[in-house]
């Protein structure tokens, strides 16, 4: 049982219930809205670009709101109520609209504003809980999310493969979970900020006076984008009849969100365990060798069990990202200033996510599956190779 103080006990209870909850809401992110994208609205690749790039607009927006929030002091509870909220509102929105374009606009909204929150968690984890034991009192969480999806999933899965209109019975049950979450996360404890006289883009150039963060940043692109652009391809891939497998909604789901999360329910204790063990530069070249590795073979042929073989490593690499993810910069940022580290870190990978899609369906006509996946395990080997000068014993972190 893990012993903590009330404040971070309360924290620690509403940050639980708020990743189970995400948990529910996983499966739609990861396959549930780009199949009713493809199969029910038949958007073109524009839209389903923007759906797949919408967590990252997030991401790229969370510098210009960190800088806002910093000169208004808003309180953290406040600003996640909001963004979950906007969220709820937005697939509402998507949920009773009959056209495709719509439908594509207001789930993109619904993601990005769930994508929006992440700096401000990890403020949370730097603030209240102790840095031996952040991973550990983060896992729990985790673990219940990754559960909920895989059950989730499957249950999304079935209920689409006995018929496709079940979709709106599914989006509608994740807009319950929002408004469940809004009431809880208005009760997160911690300081109110104190406002910073600096603008949003003067806060985003702090981290990168800082010359470790830049070159992890600049390795961090070279694989982001070599996985991020593999992402709708994958849905392509599985789903299409002309330029893929055109498999059913269920083995889709089963491959792309039940498959993987189950890997990452089984290694989630492994991996907190070694992120309180290893420094971030070893961490980090273990995550990258299953990427490296299950990127190209996703694509490497049409056998489901290659495939399946792919999904486990991948879901194998993913088990450990939520600790780098959410934990890395506390190891290289002074407390004061996490937020705007973590909100500079996101800011980068919306860039890359928001590019990759779109880059990826561009370059698709002009080669094939196995080229992009092929392409993308260079990235990963190369991202990998300039992290091993990190390594030296003076440089431990």
């Amino acid at each position: 049982m893990i012993e903590i103080a009330s404040e971070e006990q309360r924290a620690f209870r509403i940050d639980t219930y708020r990743q189970a909850a995400d948990g529910i809401f996983q499966p739609l992110i990861d396959s549930v809205l780009m199949i009713v994208a493809i199969r029910y609205f038949a958007v073109g690749d524009v839209w389903k670009g923007l759906i797949s790039a919408s967590g990252f607009i997030g991401f790229l927006l969370t510098a210009p709101l960190t800088g806002l929030l910093n000169r208004t002091g808003i309180p953290r509870s406040r600003v996640l109520l909001m963004l979950t909220a906007l969220a709820a509102a937005a697939m509402t929105a998507g949920t009773v609209s009959g056209s495709g374009v719509v439908f594509a606009v207001s789930v993109s909204i619904a993601l990005a504003a769930v994508h929006l929150r992440q700096p401000f968690f990890t403020d949370l984890y730097s603030e209240l809980y102790p840095p031996n034991r952040r991973a550990k009192l983060i896992s729990l969480g985790l673990r219940l999310n990754l559960a909920l999806s895989v059950g989730m999933g499957f249950l999304y899965g079935l209920l689409l493969d006995f018929r496709l209109e079940n979709w709106r019975w599914i989006t509608g049950f994740s807009i319950i979970v929002f408004l469940s979450a809004v009431v809880l996360l208005g009760r997160l404890p911690g300081a109110r900020p104190v406002p910073r006289k600096d603008r949003w883009w003067q806060a985003l150039a702090l981290p990168f006076r800082n010359p470790v963060f830049v070159y992890v940043q600049i390795s961090w692109m070279l694989i982001g984008f070599g996985n991020l652009w593999t992402l709708p391809l994958k849905v392509v891939y599985l789903a299409e009849q002309e330029r893929g497998l055109g498999l059913s909604p269920m083995t889709i789901t089963l491959i792309l969100v039940i498959i993987p999360t189950v890997i990452k329910l089984i290694f989630n204790p492994l991996w907190a365990r070694l992120y309180q063990k290893l420094s971030f530069p070893t961490f980090r070249i273990s995550i990258n060798f299953f990427y490296m590795v299950s990127m190209p073979l996703y694509f490497l042929t049409d056998r489901i069990s290659v495939i399946v073989l792919a999904s486990i490593l991948f879901g194998i690499g993913t088990s450990g990202s939520p600790f780098i993810w959410q934990l890395w910069v506390t190891r290289i940022a002074h407390p004061d200033e996490t937020r705007i580290y973590q909100s500079a870190h996101a800011f980068l990978a919306g860039f890359r996510g928001i590019l990759a899609p779109f880059i990826g369906f561009a370059v698709l006509p002009l080669t094939s599956f196995r080229s992009m996946g092929l392409i993308s395990a260079a990235l990963a080997l190369l991202a990998t190779l300039m992290i091993f000068p990190l390594l030296r014993k003076d440089r431990r972190f």
